[in-house]
């Protein structure tokens, strides 16, 4: 009785094999096409795009799939899905594109503009400088901490001599570099400032040769001139400097960001300004709301 059982069981078997081959041969054609690469429709496929779907079969026709349809690979993360069509790389991708959205709202908070400083926060270094260039008809103006320029800013006021030191930056025309004086007493002449950088030391041999057109001009061949402070696009404007007053006269009725950078030419050559006189732009000195910018 067992083994009559037992060949019953294995007929049924038999059967139920022969049908699922004869299943599989009917439908052999869709099944087939299925199974196969989209790209070379001769191997069957074993990779499928994240971003298209599109099966192929190696790393040729995965090339050659993303030259033809331009598709980057990567899967929309923003898609919809329908909640019957979600797996688990669906799900923990949604994870890392949330938690990469976290990442940038992070880094944008972080990263956000300082708010302006408002008057009565500066430190009491920075007002001191303010007033006294304020009293010798000066407008200065600070930067946002941080900005380079405030960085470099040394100018300071010594309070026993009551003088004012500037920093001082000369930028010539046609020469690579910038030039600085670090503290320049306000009752110093302007050319006392300038020739020495044209004095030759150990330390300053270089400079001296980038300047040597410069040092041959003289002071009576040689343009010194601050651009003005606020200007409309390509309006390129500049107060002319006199060489022989101080730095106090010729910043006077003057508006100053941390510290005067002055550009200087060659006579007979485009300074790459309009000059105008300190007289002709008058008041700009003058204090007009927060001294700030």
């Amino acid at each position: 009785d067992m083994s009559e059982a037992g060949d019953g069981v294995a007929a049924r078997g038999t059967d139920q094999v022969e049908a699922g081959t004869s299943m599989a041969g009917a439908g052999g054609e869709s099944g087939a096409g299925e199974t196969l690469c989209e790209e070379c429709r001769a191997c069957a496929f074993k990779y499928k795009c994240p971003g298209c779907g599109a099966k192929t079969c190696s790393l040729a026709c995965v090339r050659a799939h993303k030259a033809r349809t331009s598709c980057t690979g990567l899967r929309d993360k923003t898609k919809y899905l329908p909640m019957d069509k979600m797996g688990d790389r669906e799900l923990f991708s949604d994870i890392a594109f949330l938690d990469d959205a976290k990442r940038v709202r992070d880094v944008a908070r972080r990263c956000r503009p300082i708010p302006p400083r408002k008057e009565n926060n500066l430190p009491h270094f920075m007002k001191t400088l303010r007033f006294q260039a304020r009293k010798r008809g000066t407008r200065l103006l600070f930067l946002q901490p941080g900005m380079e320029r405030r960085t470099q800013n040394t100018t300071y006021y010594h309070r026993g001599k009551d003088q004012l030191y500037w920093r001082v930056e000369w930028r010539f025309k046609g020469v690579e570099g910038v030039f600085a004086n670090g503290r320049v007493e306000d009752t110093q002449v302007l050319s006392e400032a300038l020739l020495s950088h044209f004095a030759m030391t150990k330390d300053n041999a270089l400079s001296c040769h980038k300047l040597r057109d410069y040092a041959r001009a003289g002071l009576d061949g040689i343009v010194a001139c601050l651009p003005l402070h606020r200007q409309r696009p390509g309006q390129g404007e500049a107060f002319e400097l006199d060489l022989h007053k101080s730095l106090a006269d010729n910043l006077l009725g003057k508006t100053v960001v941390e510290f005067p950078v002055l550009h200087v030419g060659l006579k007979g050559q485009d300074p790459g300004f309009a000059l105008v006189r300190g007289d002709a732009r008058g008041g700009e000195g003058q204090p007009e709301g927060p001294e700030s910018t």
